[in-house]
């Protein structure tokens, strides 16, 4: 006798009980032998929505099965690196059980409804069974419409099952968990200890917070607070990125201790190898917040200022820098660059050659925008 496997694919980024309970119920009602959960690689349809590393996922659908003999795993599309199409994966899971399995592909409604937009809709329909989830509410006369359509163009294998109405979104899951909420009695507890061991879903900003301040000393830390504080102010009046910049201030300097110019491109480095933040325009910040540079983003101005003004900061004319910062960031900055220049040479040393090419470009845009007053 054939075993009767269904088959549920998605990100479960994170797996959760609406996942689970779909699971449990669409086998019981549809009489199945087990289910086989699929994650996905990458989902053709959210190639721009970067989901949870693979392993994370792996590891939360493992905990949330546990020992249930009826729940397994398939990586088949974990182990590929590019988009995946349901109809490859049946073909191939087909191919793996061979004869003496029938699969049945577990899909939503709201999905099964636009079936035909998908990759090899026509051999999907004709070569594979359905079982579709209907939730409370739905419209089944559509659905049997669509289903009754469906079937005089392919040989249809489809039946719908109604599923208990429990409105879980991983989305709705990964908001609660960065803001700092509960989800509790919405994922399975060995999950939730999961992801509270490992940080996934955090808010960055909070994740690197918590790095900083086990990481550097009392003072760096207000100092950092103080960074962060000033960043989000300009950043609001200037018109950058207010998270980018939160998180850009509080790296900038996670690793001080190494040195006045080592220490940017080093936590710049670090930012990317331990937290897997690779946005251009925040490496570049926190990269080159000692020296500045010619071609300075509007985001690293406000990470170069605010690491120079804020409220913690004690030196001559820094009141006036400040004013002036409300008003004119280019002014601002190229005031603190030449400052800073008279006074490093002033020691006798010599001034960074990239800080010195940013105060040319800085003087010809203040120039330039003066012309245009």
């Amino acid at each position: 006798m054939k075993q009767r496997i269904g088959v549920l694919g998605g990100s479960f980024d994170p797996i959760h009980y609406g996942h689970l309970i779909l699971a449990e119920q669409i086998k019981i009602e549809a009489q199945l032998d087990r289910i086989l959960f699929v994650p996905a690689c990458v989902s053709p349809f959210k190639i721009w929505n970067k989901p949870a590393d693979r392993t994370h996922r792996l590891r939360m659908l493992e905990l949330a099965i546990g020992d249930h003999k009826d729940f397994e795993i398939s990586t088949i599309e974990l182990d590929r690196d590019e988009p995946s199409y349901t109809y490859e994966t049946l073909c191939a899971l087909r191919a793996q059980y061979g004869s003496d399995a029938e699969l049945y592909f577990i899909i939503g409604t709201d999905a099964f409804m636009h079936i035909e937009e998908w990759n090899c809709s026509r051999e999907l329909l004709s070569e594979f069974s359905f079982l579709i989830g209907l939730r409370k509410g739905y419209d089944e006369q559509k659905l049997e419409s669509i289903l009754y359509d469906l079937s005089t163009r392919y040989p249809l294998k489809a039946q719908y099952i109604p599923i208990p109405e429990l409105e879980i979104s991983a989305s709705d899951l990964r908001d609660r968990m960065a803001a700092g909420k509960s989800v509790k009695f919405l994922l399975p507890d060995p999950v939730i200890d999961y992801i509270d061991r490992t940080g996934l879903y955090q808010n960055t900003a909070r994740l690197l917070q918590a790095f900083v301040r086990i990481k550097v000393d009392q003072e760096r830390y207000q100092h950092t607070e103080g960074v962060v504080a000033k960043a989000m102010e300009l950043a609001h009046r200037y018109g950058a990125d207010p998270e980018k910049a939160e998180i850009a201030a509080w790296f900038h300097d996670a690793y001080r201790e190494t040195g006045n110019l080592e220490h940017g491109p080093i936590a710049a480095r670090e930012l990317q190898q331990q937290f897997g933040i690779d946005d251009e325009d925040i490496i570049n910040a926190i990269q080159y917040h000692t020296t500045g540079r010619p071609g300075m983003s509007l985001l690293e101005k406000v990470i170069y200022l605010a690491d120079s003004i804020e409220d913690g900061r004690r030196y001559p004319g820094i009141d006036e820098l400040r004013s002036m910062a409300c008003a004119d960031i280019n002014l601002s900055i190229y005031r603190l660059m030449t400052h800073t220049k008279a006074y490093v040479e002033s020691l006798g040393l010599q001034f960074h050659p990239r800080s010195i090419k940013a105060i040319e470009e800085l003087e010809e845009q203040i120039k330039k925008e003066r012309l245009h007053e």
